[in-house]
Parts: C-alpha cells; structure tokens; sequence
C-alpha cells in the first residue's frame, strides 16, 4: 500500500444530461443530502450508458492502481471518460459510485485558465494559484523567478490574464504547477494548446518528475508523447477500461481498433459520435484525397500532388466559418493543418450545400499511412460545428518501392522530406 500513488476501484460516474455544464463539489453535497434526507440513502441507478430520465454513465466500473514514480498514461476517443477521471482525481467533482484513495500532494493542469481570475495579473494569479495548492507566500517569493522564466512571461507578469492568449495561460499555468514539487501530476490535452516549443519543454519537465518518484497522469491524443513517456497505458472506451499494460500493446491495439471504425458516415445522426462531433448548424457530406488529375487515390508517391476536396451541407445560414484540415501520421502527430477562413478570404456566408478544396502542391513527407482530419468552426473559440477525427485515409509510397527511401531515392529520416544537398570537399 506504502508504495501506491492512486487507487481507483469500481468507481462510476453520472451525469445529467439535461443540466449545462460540470457539477461541482457543492452541488454534489447537496443532492447527497438531500437524497439521505428524503429516501434515507444516496440514490442508486442503473449503470447502463444512458438511461430515459437523462443519466449519462461517464465511467463504468472502473479499477486500476498507480504507483509513486509511474507515469499512467490515459487514452481513447472523446467522450471515453479521460478527463472525468482528472476531474475525480482532482477533487473538482466526486464518484457516484465506488473509492478513490489519493496518497500526496496533487497538481492538476486539466482546464486553460483554470483556478486563475481575469481581472487578476499574472503575477497576482500566480501567487493565487501557489496558495491554493498549498504554498505559502515565503515559499512562492523563492519560487517567483523560476516560474516567470519558466512561462517565458517575462514583460507580461503585470498584465491582467484576462489579456493573455490561450498558450499563455497554458504558460503560466504549468509553469506554476511544475515548480510547487507536486507528488502526483495530473496532465491532460491542454498541452496542445502551447507552441511546439513549450509542448518540448513540458514534456522534457514531466521526464524530470517521473524520475524523482512522482506520479504522473497524462491524458493525451498526442499517441508519441504518450508512448515516449508513460510505464503503462490504459485505453477507455465508453466509460470503462477496454485494455491496460505496455504502451506499444496498448496503443497498437487502439490506434487498430480505431483504424476499423473510421470509416466515414453520411448521417446526420452521427454528430456527436465517437470520432465525430459538433454543434451540428452544418457537416461534412464527403471529404476526399485527389491526385493532380482529379481522381480519388488511396496511394500517392511522395513529392506528388494532391487536392483534399471537402463537401458540406449548411442547415442555417453561418457567417464565415472557419473549415481546417489536418495530415496526421500513423502516431497521430499533425504533420500539417491549414485553415479558410475570413482572415485568409475576408468575410464571407454559407448557407445550403457547397464546396471547397485545398491544393497541396507537392507532400514532401515519409513514406507510409497517412489520414486527413476536417472541421468545420464558428466565431466562440474552438466550438466545433463538425469535426470528423478520421476522415480519409491514404498511404505515401517511394517513386523506387522502398519505404525507408525518401522521394530522391536517398535514404532519409523524420516525419518531412526536406529539399536538401549535400556537398562533399576532400582536405588536401
């Protein structure tokens, strides 16, 4: 027991569907009482997915222990429970069911901007957040410096939040939770939020941790970062724990699995699915890879051309949406995403069905499988209309059948093939 982080055993988790938003910790109280009160006994129910009074099962039953100086990592689509199981750890909401056991200090990073007040600056958010978990000013005064060089905020600590981007509160946020030596270390996909730069400098912090007996749990759709850092993977589906163990298993078996149900849909009714989801005002009718000569390919060789043509319908009128495309590879990193949207063609509408398409004029990257992600957004921040995580699949080949060959012919490494030479000078 001495040596466990975390236990979680036959926890489950419901929500209303019919109320907006997370419960809190108050609001959670106050139902336990008031169910003690009038019936004598907190309420059970049914632990099916979903049930007619509007319950939602988050999580289902599940069990699984973490050790001091494991790093756990957590996958599976949106909406398989991840990010409940921060939330339970974090004390931010509590199980329906079930014990969670909880042996050290927590830091969580779950939410941008979480736990920081707009109208406080940086500065004054961070000694607020330090004090909320649990240092005191003495000990923030020795911390200050660190966590300021840390964020990269320098010039900006005065400034109200209210102001900073996104990735700086991201910033800020994990530079304050990084230095007040947590025990256990609660991550989720917030840290792709960050340029790629500070996702490095994170993910090289949480490699430090790891190794001085800390606990990490790091929720992620980053499938490299979750293999390069983590003992042990588990991949949720649906609430409950559909497999656990070594990351290459774990992984392997869910990007499969995935793979298998990526196969796109024309229903309406599928807004809101496991690898497709959006406030449905418009959707993707059809998104497809074409070659230089129009024709829908599965196989391209690398340096070829190809057209990404996407298909919508709009059911309302919207104001210049934002639609996006991303190439991911076979570890789900992007390798490339772009945007249309009113900065790039000014103000535009659409409304019923229509068109458009994307020209990449030559995909200088490494052979092997590829897929494209779509999306389609509206003016409030990252609010999807319809978002489709695995639309199209194609697979780049070398011009001479080598897989490990880049498109010259020439042996090569990484995720891009760049236009390069080398030059040879012999010392006389």
């Amino acid at each position: 027991m001495n040596d466990i982080a975390i236990r979680f055993n036959s926890v489950c988790k419901s929500y209303n569907v019919r109320e907006r938003g997370y419960r809190s910790f108050h609001q959670e109280i106050s139902d336990w009482i008031k169910s003690i009160i009038v019936h004598g006994k907190p309420l059970e129910q049914d632990t099916g997915l979903s049930s007619p009074n509007g319950i939602f099962w988050a999580l289902k039953g599940v069990s699984f222990e973490v050790k001091k100086g494991e790093a756990l990592g957590i996958i599976g689509a949106n909406g398989s429970g991840k990010t409940t199981i921060l939330r339970l750890l974090s004390k931010v909401t509590l199980p329906t069911k079930g014990d969670i056991d909880v042996s050290g200090k927590v830091a969580p990073l779950i939410q941008v901007g979480a736990g920081f007040h707009p109208e406080l600056t940086g500065k004054e958010n961070t000694y607020l957040n330090a004090a909320i978990m649990g240092l005191s000013k003495k000990e923030v005064d020795k911390k200050y410096d660190d966590i300021v060089s840390f964020a990269e905020l320098n010039g900006f600590m005065d400034t109200p939040v209210k102001r900073y981007s996104s990735g700086m509160y991201v910033r800020l946020g994990f530079a304050v939770v990084a230095n007040i030596d947590p025990d256990i270390f609660l991550i989720d996909e917030i840290l792709s939020v960050g340029d790629l730069s500070f996702q490095r400098k994170c993910l090289d912090t949480m490699g430090k941790i790891r190794k001085s007996n800390k606990c990490i749990v790091f929720v992620s759709h980053n499938i490299s970062a979750v293999r390069g850092l983590c003992d042990r993977v588990i991949w949720l589906n649906k609430g409950k724990i559909e497999q656990e163990g070594d990351p290459d298993n774990v992984i392997n078996a869910y990007v499969s699995y995935m793979t298998t149900k990526s196969t796109f849909i024309n229903d309406t009714s599928y807004v809101g699915g496991k690898t497709r989801w959006g406030t449905g005002e418009a959707r993707f009718t059809k998104v497809e890879v074409l070659n230089a000569k129009g024709v829908r390919v599965d196989r391209i060789h690398a340096g070829d051309k190809i057209v990404v043509r996407l298909e919508y319908e709009a059911f309302q009128k919207i104001d210049s949406p934002t639609f996006w495309i991303g190439l991911m590879n076979k570890d789900e990193i992007k390798v490339f995403g772009t945007y249309y949207n009113k900065n790039r063609v000014g103000e535009y509408a659409v409304n019923g069905k229509g068109s458009l398409s994307c020209v990449i004029d030559s995909l200088p990257m490494r052979p092997g499988p590829y897929y494209v992600m779509a999306g389609i957004y509206g003016d409030i921040g990252d609010l999807a209309i319809d978002r489709i995580g695995r639309v199209a699949e194609f697979k780049i080949e070398s011009m001479n059948g080598n897989e490990y060959d880049d498109y010259n012919g020439y042996g090569a490494e990484g995720a891009v093939n760049l236009p390069h030479r080398w030059n040879h000078f012999d010392k006389t």
